[in-house]
């Protein structure tokens, strides 16, 4: 009789340590009251088959095709110049030298063609008159050839008195320094008073207007490259296409790069402005690419995620590779067409229903 208390000890314990089982139990058999998750708000784009050039990006300048210092061709003090930044037309003064030596110079040229001419006058008249004589044998025939040839010397000394009028007229036009295109006047390179020497520049003159961006590019690349071929600038954040317009082939022993010249027209930025060049660094393929902003970068694996046929998401694997205007080279399940998340997917998991709304403007699709 003394094991029954024992007994029942044990039962009542038995079933305080099954009761948090059966309700375990319970709860697992329970249905679920948890509510599913609501669709994430996202924006998607396709995945598309392109024709892929994978691009070397160099440094280059915007230059003016007309940029020049502008010399003068004779000496003399400066009595005008230009100011730094002044807008000129060709033909516009850019400095004016003194040229009261040369305007002196012609009006003696003047006074001794006047007085050759009054002295050429008087030979023609007498040279008839003397004729006549000399027909009526009144006068030696040699003395009529002297004056004959007296009157001769007196032509060339008229020519050689109008060639230096000629000669002095033309050096005083170069007493003012012109502008050979339109332009701005970027530098200058003398001062009012200053004594410019023959061949002394007197200012850099620059036209805005014929822009071309000069860059250097690896000589490896020169197989990919020429005349008309379409190249990416990049300046403060837009980019554009443009052709080459020159290609020197001639490469830099030390640099082992060469030179090339694109045409950019209506680039509207300051010349000496440094613009990024996207070079074609390889031969067109075509390929699959995806929106940069659909592509998740991960420490484990790169992936997309993907619009499956229930409207769900779906995480598929990729590998990616080169980037060209917004759009990157990828590997892996994905085909052209696939409809993936590029807005909304950083919290969405695989399987959760999405509500897809309009694709905004700002997504990488370039």
């Amino acid at each position: 009789m003394r094991s029954l208390p024992k007994l029942l000890i044990a039962i009542a314990l038995a079933g305080v340590f099954a009761l948090p089982l059966v309700k375990r139990d319970a709860d697992a058999s329970a249905p679920s009251t948890k509510p599913d998750a609501p669709p994430a708000i996202v924006s998607v784009a396709p995945a598309v088959n392109t024709a892929f050039a994978p691009r070397h990006w160099s440094p280059g300048s915007v230059i003016s095709r007309r940029d020049a210092r502008v010399a003068g061709e004779q000496d003399g003090r400066v009595v005008e110049v230009t100011e730094v930044g002044q807008r000129v037309r060709k033909g516009d003064a850019l400095a004016v030298l003194d040229d009261t030596a040369l305007r002196l110079r012609e009006q003696e040229g003047q006074a001794d063609l006047a007085r050759i001419q009054a002295q050429l006058a008087l030979a023609n008249r007498q040279e008839q008159r003397y004729a006549q004589l000399a027909a009526q044998q009144n006068i030696a025939r040699a003395q009529y050839e002297q004056l004959r040839a007296d009157r001769d010397v007196l032509v060339q000394e008229r020519a050689r008195v109008l060639a230096q009028l000629a000669q002095t007229r033309h050096q005083r036009t170069q007493m003012v320094i012109r502008a050979p295109f339109d332009g701005v006047v970027a530098e200058r390179h003398t001062q009012l008073g200053e004594y410019l020497v023959t061949g002394g520049s007197v200012a850099r003159l620059v036209d805005i207007g014929a822009q071309e961006v000069r860059v250097r590019a690896p000589v490896d690349l020169a197989r990919h490259l020429g005349a008309g071929t379409d190249v990416r600038v990049r300046s403060a954040g837009e980019e554009a296409t443009y052709p080459v317009s020159a290609l020197v082939p001639v490469g830099d022993e030390a640099s082992r790069q060469l030179e090339l010249r694109i045409a950019v027209q209506g680039l509207d930025i300051p010349v000496g402005t440094a613009v990024d060049v996207g070079l074609p660094s390889a031969e067109t393929r075509t390929v699959v690419a995806v929106p940069r902003d659909a592509v998740v970068l991960r420490r484990e694996g790169d992936f997309v995620m993907r619009v499956d046929t229930a409207g769900k998401a779906e995480r598929v694997p990729v590998k990616t590779g080169a980037e060209v205007d917004g759009l990157v080279e990828v590997s892996g399940g994905v085909a052209a067409g696939d409809r993936l998340i590029v807005r909304g997917g950083e919290r969405v998991e695989p399987g959760q229903s999405l509500d897809i709304q309009p694709l905004g403007p700002t997504v990488a699709m370039r």
